[in-house]
């Protein structure tokens, strides 16, 4: 009895390693798009500022960004031209965006292991 290969294993071994990377990338850009939305709701709700036009309470965003099969990325931004004032300012006391972090980073970071051991 006698077998062929249809391809060497060594090329088997390198497509089996691309598909499971695209694997990784694309699970981890699918929880980055099921956090996107509450990360945004989030910093809607806990923006310590009161409000005078609720210009920069309602344009915080957070929108996913993929980069090609290398990264995902959460970005996280206010959109009105006063929004670095109120992070930096007054010692942080307005900040939003790093409470958001340090809420969010442990929760996502347990996801993406949780998906990684799976």
């Amino acid at each position: 009895m006698s077998f062929q290969w249809e391809r060497t294993p060594e090329d088997a071994l390198v497509e089996l390693a691309e598909a499971y990377v695209t694997a990784i990338h694309d699970s981890i850009a699918t929880l980055a798009r099921r956090y996107a939305p509450e990360i945004e709701q989030w910093l809607k709700d806990n923006a310590p500022w009161t409000d005078r036009t609720g210009n920069a309470r309602q344009t915080l965003m957070s929108e996913v960004e993929e980069l090609a099969n290398s990264a995902v990325i959460i970005i996280l931004a206010h959109g009105m031209e006063y929004g670095v004032f109120l992070e930096l300012a007054h010692g942080g006391r307005y900040s939003v965006i790093m409470p958001a972090l340090d809420y969010f980073i442990p929760r996502i970071w347990a996801d993406v292991l949780e998906l990684l051991r799976s």
